[in-house]
Order: C-alpha cells, then structure tokens, then sequence
C-alpha cells in the first residue's frame, strides 16, 4: 500500500540562508518544500512547473513586485493558498495583506509548531472552499439548466438572481434584474392574482408554498404570456431568507388545448348533425305548410266582389285558421332560431370573458341539443335543485355536459326506450360545490378498464364512433375552472359522472328593468345597406313609419352619404360581398367621422377572425339575425331617443 504524498510547499524568500532553514524545518515536520524562489518571477515559473499545495510568501521581496502583489498573482493563477511571512507586522502592511484574502500570517521567526497550524489549516480551508465553489458552479449550472423560470427575491422583495429561462421569459439579464423590486420585474395579471399583494409578500408573510395554475405575464416586450407559477419560502434552520419564485409559460400548451377542445366540439357537432337536421325539418315543415295556407287565404281574400264559396260563416272560419297558422309559423321559426342559436353557441372558437353561469341554462341548452341522440335509446330524467352560478365560459360547461350525455346514450342501443335512463341531477355537497351528476342505465366500464377513463385518446367505442378525446378534455376544461370530474361504474347496471365546480364569488348583477313604452313615438330617416333584396324589403316593411333609403352596395351606400349625410340610424350587414361592413366602417370613420357613430351592425354571427375582433372592439350598436319585428322597433325607438337627448 503505497503511502499517502506529501503536502508541496513553495518558498517564496529572497534571503538565502532563512529560505534554507524554512525549507529544513518543513523537511522536518514531513512536507514536501519542493522550491524556493526569490522573486515573482521566479515564484510563476516554479508554480507553473509544479502546482504546490501551499505558497510561504515573503511580504518584502525583490524586484518589481513585492510578496503581496506576487501573492495576488499566483493566487488567481494558480488557486493555491497563500501564508504570509514577515518580520514587520506594522498596521499597513497587514491592511494590504488581507485584500489578496491570504490563509495565514506568520512573523519571523516562524516556530515549528506554528508554521505546521498554519499550513494545515490552510490547506484545509482552501479544501473546503474548493469544494464550496464546485457546488455553487453545480448548482448554478444545474438551476441555469432548467426549463423553468426561476427568480429569487430577498426579505424586502428585490430581486436577488434569475435564470437563463427567466431572462428570456422577462426579456432582461440577471445584472439588469437584481436589486429591482420584483413587482418591476415580474408583472403579473389574473383573477389568482392579487392586486395588494404580491405572490412573494404573501408567502414570506405565511411562510409556506404557493401555487397559481395560471396568471397572465406582462413582458412588456410582446403579447401577455400565460403562465403556471408558485412560490416557496427559502428557509435555513427556520430563519427566513427570502422567496424562490418557479414558473413556466404555459402559452402554447393551453392554445394547443384550445385546439384540441374546438377539435372535439366540431366532432360533437358532427355527431349531432343528422339530429338537428330532423330538429329543423319539423318546424320548417310547419313553416312552409302553414304560410302555403296562409297565402291561399290572402290570395282568395284579395279577389274582391267573389262571394264566399261556402258561405261567410266558413270564410270567418278560414280567417282564424289561418291566424291560427300565422301563430304556428313564429312559433316554429323561434323553434328553428333556438336550434341555430345553440348550435352557433357550441360552435363558437373564441372564448367569453370571465362571468358566473347559470348551471340549469347550461343543461336545459345540453339536453336541448342531444335530444336527438338520447329520444331512440332511453328516456331522460332532470332533477335540478337550485344551485349557485358557477365561474365558467357557458360554452365549455356546455361542451362537458354535452360530451356526458352523448357517451350515455352512446353506452345503450336503440330500440328498447323504455327499458333505459339517463338521468341528470343537480345539488351542493358540504363543501358549497355545484354537483351535476349524469347517470345511464348502460353496460357499465370494465373496473380495467375505469383507471384509464380519462386518458387521450383511450375509448371503449367501435373505429370510427369518436376520437377518444373526450373525457379527456372534459376533465382538463373541469381542472381549468377548479372542479373536478368523477366517474363511478358498475358492469350490467350503468355510469354515474358527477361533476363538482366551485361555486361563483362573483355577485349576481340584477336585471335591468325593461323599460316601458314610449308614449310618443319617434320618427327618423333611416339608411339600411344589406346584398340581400328580400332582406331589405323585410326591414323596409317593418319600419314602413320611418323614411327608410334603401341600397343593396356600400359602395353605393358611401356615395349616398357624402352627397346627403343627415341620416338618424344606419343600418349596415357585417358580410357583403363587394364592399364588406368593416371596410364600409372604415370608410366612412376616415371620410365622415361624423357619422361613424350612428351605424349599426346587423349580422348572423361573425364568421372570420377579423370580423370577431372588429365586433369585440367597435362601439357601435350590433344587432343579430334573426330579430323579429318588435325587436327591431324597439332598437330604433331606443337609438332616436338617445340621439335627441345628445
């Protein structure tokens, strides 16, 4: 076994014999004294040749650089430790000693026992350093490594460090960040988020970890990234140091979810295509048959001077059916415009802002639109309590409570209605939660099968009957709003979903009161711009007690108006096909500002991306098709009216 090598010291001395009886004391005590040097120079080239342990630096030296500027020399080259020896111990001397931060300081005469202190607890703290400094570069590496953001901020909340993914994220550097107010540095927005105070104030006030699924960051260098982020307290033996802050930006991952949810709508929407176009034809057969009836009426009516066929008692008796018909005719279309409605609603991309749903208009609209798949298969059971409104984009709720009652009726063949029950149930647990629960009487989920229920893509359906998607994304839209979604299954006696959200913190705005009529009816010059003939005629027919201008182009429209521009309303279709309204808005917002104001849109729903960001950002009156006649009186009533008190 080969015997351990000895500590290597340099001698650094300009004066011989002392150098000499240095290097034999050291001999004596078992180190390695492998060199002396009498100069700086001499120093470097003896500790390039062989690195030493330690260095004994004589303070005086000759030559251009003394012991202490030779000493920062070999120190920052080399990483060695430095003991000073001297025979002048005066305030100055040591004052500069200490800069270049030496191991030790012995004076002349060194003493044996002394020396062998000094060295050994040199090269022991020199020891512990190094390794002190391989773990700091560790860590520094490893947390410059990770794809999270991190930021640290110090008990008054500045900044104290960011990483590489921090600073990409923030858009500035760790020297630009530290010492800044982390409010500066990390600016965050969100309903999680609060105003008075700051994620980081809150946990070095509590004291424990923090979690936020998601905030909006301001970069101040871009759009407003979404990001998941917490907080932690950085305690050492229950003395508080300061917060750690983690976060990762979560942009595209919830716009790729985003996708994935309209994906799975547009499937749905398939799935109940064949449905709604049966919920449709009924009604519209009522339509056409009805206002056939009612024209022969009107036809036969109109003949003057022919006496009744059979009678006046039997032409009083045609009058009334066909009022009767012309009843049946409005409530068929509200039926259709209902069916169109929901199915715009659940076809819709963009999100709503943040408001408290009513969960029982959420079902009411889910079991309307999957009425059709649910009639051949079983008979279906509400039970709806009242329950709080719940914080939710209605589509979404929607989407999870359609997607549960399709897999119910999915789970049971036709045919046998009466044998079978999907049942939706609505109530509060302990806790204040809204609990829906949507139970059928189907085969039940294999218990094998019941753990991997809500995995991507994972489904118990034949190829070519779903994507596999949905409950998958039921459960992420359900996690997004702080609920969470439960299945319980027992094979041959059916499924139970229960659906628990929190209920909404938001208070409930009263509705405003309608307002009554207008004793004295207003009337104005109104501009109505529309491609389609029969479209204007209608309008023009209702509002047949106005002065009504009427053009088929907004071209046209712009030429009118800069000829004649004293017009009270003007009524304008969003989707043209020559000159679109936007462009006409456009237009006319840069030729006659003036007028801009009194445009109002009429449109059967924004199809295109800019037409969904012009609607969300004018402030002009919209009105959507399809709106019935006294819809449209009111509006122009209410418009006139504001336009005389301005």
């Amino acid at each position: 076994m080969s015997a351990a090598p000895r500590t290597s010291i340099l001698i650094v001395e300009d004066e011989g014999i002392i150098a000499h009886n240095i290097q034999e004391l050291l001999t004596s005590l078992g180190y390695d004294a492998f060199a002396i040097a009498a100069s700086a120079d001499e120093a470097v080239a003896r500790a390039s040749e062989r690195c030493p342990d330690a260095v004994l630096m004589d303070v005086h030296i000759k030559g251009k650089l003394d012991g202490i500027e030779t000493a920062a020399i070999v120190h920052d080259r080399f990483d060695v430790p430095i003991i000073y020896l001297t025979a002048h111990a005066d305030e100055a001397t040591l004052e500069r000693a200490k800069k270049t931060e030496p191991f030790g300081y012995l004076v002349k005469p060194v003493k044996a026992a002394e020396l062998r202190s000094a060295i050994e607890i040199a090269c022991y703290k020199h020891a512990m350093e190094s390794r002190l400094r391989t773990r700091e570069r560790w860590f520094t590496t490893t947390v410059q490594s990770i794809a999270d953001a991190i930021v640290t901020v110090d008990l008054v909340g500045n900044v104290t460090f960011i990483n590489q993914a921090a600073e990409k994220l923030l858009g500035m550097t760790l020297s630009e960040a530290k010492g800044r107010p982390a409010r500066d540095v990390l600016r965050l927005h969100g309903d999680a988020v609060d105003d008075h105070e700051t994620l980081w104030e809150r946990v070095l006030r509590e004291r424990k970890v923090i979690h936020i699924p998601e905030a909006q960051l301001d970069t101040g260098h871009g759009p407003m990234r979404l990001i998941a982020d917490s907080a932690a307290p950085v305690m050492d033996n229950h003395e508080l140091l300061g917060a750690v802050i983690v976060f990762r930006d979560i942009t595209e991952q919830r716009n790729q979810e985003r996708q994935l949810e309209i994906a799975d709508r547009l499937t749905s929407l398939g799935t109940m295509a064949a449905g709604v176009a049966h919920e449709i034809n009924n009604p519209l057969a009522v339509v056409l048959g009805n206002a056939e009836l009612v024209m022969e009426y009107l036809v036969d009516s109109a003949q003057l001077g022919r006496p009744p066929v059979n009678g006046p008692e039997a032409h009083e008796m045609e009058r009334e059916e066909a009022i009767d018909a012309q009843r049946q005719v409005l409530s068929a279309v509200s039926r259709i415009t209902r069916i169109v409605s929901d199915l715009k609603a659940f076809s819709r991309t963009e999100p709503t802002r943040d408001s408290s749903v009513d969960v029982r208009n959420a079902i009411e609209w889910a079991v309307r639109s999957t009425a059709h798949e649910i009639r051949n298969r079983a008979r279906l059971s509400t039970e709806l309590k009242e329950v709080p409104r719940v914080d939710a984009d209605e589509t979404r709720l929607g989407q999870v409570l359609i997607n549960l009652l399709i897999n119910a009726a999915q789970a049971i063949a036709p045919g046998n209605v009466s044998a079978n029950l999907i049942s939706i149930a609505t109530g509060s647990d302990a806790e204040g939660h809204v609990i829906i629960r949507v139970s059928d009487t189907g085969p039940g989920i294999p218990p094998e099968l019941m753990r991997r229920i809500f995995e991507p893509f994972f489904t118990t359906k034949p190829v070519g009957v779903g994507t596999g998607l949905g409950l998958s994304i039921c459960h992420g839209i359900v996690k997004s709003m702080g609920g969470t979604l439960a299945v319980e299954s027992r094979l041959g006696e059916g499924t139970t979903f229960t659906l628990a959200l929190p209920a909404s913190v938001k208070e409930e705005q009263p509705a405003a009161l309608a307002p009554g009529p207008d004793p004295a009816e207003r009337h104005g010059r109104l501009l109505l711009i529309d491609d389609e003939e029969m479209m204007l005629q209608t309008l023009s027919r209702i509002l047949c007690n106005h002065e009504v201008i009427l053009s088929q182009d907004a071209r046209e429209a712009l030429e009118l108006l800069a000829k004649d521009g004293d017009f009270d309303i003007i009524f304008c279709d969003l989707m043209m096909p020559r000159m679109n309204g936007m462009d006409f808005y456009e237009e006319l917002l840069r030729t006659r500002p003036q007028l801009a104001h009194r445009v109002v849109f009429l449109t059967g729903g924004a199809t295109t991306p800019r037409a969904v960001a012009f609607l969300q950002s004018v402030q002009n009156e919209q009105l959507r098709k399809p709106f019935n006649a006294t819809m449209l009186r009111r509006k122009v009533q209410q418009l006139l009216a504001s336009s005389k008190r301005s």
